[in-house]
């Protein structure tokens, strides 16, 4: 996806009959933009690797006549493109495992498919597609697609999220591929889409020029997906939310934050919280929707996740950061961390060294 320090080159004027393009014009430091038109394959190939993602771009059928246009603006994790070829062509978007963006995509006109997993999914006007960086994947475009993306940053997604809940994530936040755009309530995301699309594509927007309108633009755009689409959360998102939360409840929760890397039991956390295990147990599950042992696990996780992120491979290992953080058994740790963040924890570790 969008690389934050996108190439420049010096701007020549374009041969006839063969491209043109602009070159990406940073606003407020951080905002940019980018216009191509080419006939040449190959040219719109580096321009995509170098402000979108690695990928491979091939004809799907033979003879076909290039008619590029792609068109980009925002920034490094929240930006919006199009591209359309004016004939069928096939993009292999390349493996990143670090990258922590996802896309929302719709056909503005004709059709695309996109290929995951060995499965087929379309993408038009009434179908969009929703995927996140990192296994590959094939991106087609039927005949004259032109198709209009939205790309957002997954982990700020799950932040909001949490948010609006008021309790920590427990498992990874997935969103259903699919998303049915004549269904309730894919009106009102295409209309926020849009808005959001111009916004960001504005020269004269709030958004280029004020920090405080930026934020809340974005911020707004990841509510509304998080209420519109379907994932892992919806069903607790959309529950009527109850009262205030007790003491006792906020209480724990203090405890456990102040003391999560200790042996707790479930006894001692009711004691310090001032209520039978029973009436703490019950207070979780009606006003955070998990367990306290399930929260300090959580805590856990969210500790060791941050330190193996900024932790020096050269003096410490994952076992010592799990064993200080409270876990006691590396199997059940593991396969914890795994549940949580998708990965082992050794991976997180692995993409620091290569870092």
């Amino acid at each position: 996806m969008v690389d934050a320090h996108p190439r420049r080159e010096q701007t020549t004027p374009p041969e006839a009959g063969h491209s043109s393009g602009a070159q990406p014009a940073a606003h407020d430091g951080s905002v940019f933009d980018f216009a191509l038109r080419s006939t040449r394959l190959d040219e719109i190939e580096e321009v995509t690797n170098t402000l979108i993602s690695p990928n491979r771009t091939k004809p799907l059928a033979k003879g076909s006549g290039f008619n590029t246009v792609f068109k980009i603006h925002g920034l490094q994790d929240f930006c919006s493109f199009t591209t359309s070829y004016g004939c069928s062509v096939g993009v292999n978007l390349q493996y990143e495992s670090s990258d922590e963006r996802m896309a929302f995509l719709l056909a503005r006109q004709g059709k695309g498919q996109l290929i995951k997993d060995r499965r087929e999914f379309e993408v038009s006007a009434q179908e969009g597609i929703v995927f996140e960086a990192g296994s590959p994947k094939t991106l087609n475009y039927l005949d004259d697609c032109q198709l209009s993306v939205l790309v957002m940053n997954k982990r700020k997604m799950a932040d909001y999220c949490a948010k609006l809940l008021a309790w920590d994530l427990d498992r990874d936040l997935q969103f259903d591929i699919t998303f049915d755009l004549s269904s309730p309530n894919g009106p009102s995301w295409i209309r926020l889409f849009q808005y959001a699309t111009a916004e960001l594509a504005s020269p004269h927007s709030l958004f280029r020029h004020v920090p405080a309108a930026r934020q809340q633009l974005e911020q707004t755009v990841l509510t509304g997906f998080l209420l519109a689409h379907s994932h892992t959360y919806s069903e607790a998102l959309l529950r009527p939310q109850s009262a205030a939360v007790p003491f006792y409840v906020k209480r724990a929760e203090a405890y456990i934050e102040a003391h999560f890397s200790e042996p707790l039991s479930l006894a001692e956390i009711a004691a310090q919280a001032g209520v039978s295990a029973r009436s703490l147990q019950n207070g979780f599950q009606t006003f955070r929707n998990t367990t306290p042992m399930a929260f300090l696990r959580s805590i856990r996780l969210q500790t060791v996740h941050r330190a193996l992120l900024r932790a020096d491979p050269k003096t410490t290992t994952v076992m010592e950061i799990a064993l200080g953080c409270g876990f006691g058994h590396m199997g059940e740790f593991a396969a914890a961390y795994r549940k949580a963040f998708g990965v082992a924890p050794s991976q997180t570790f692995l993409t620091k060294v290569r870092a």
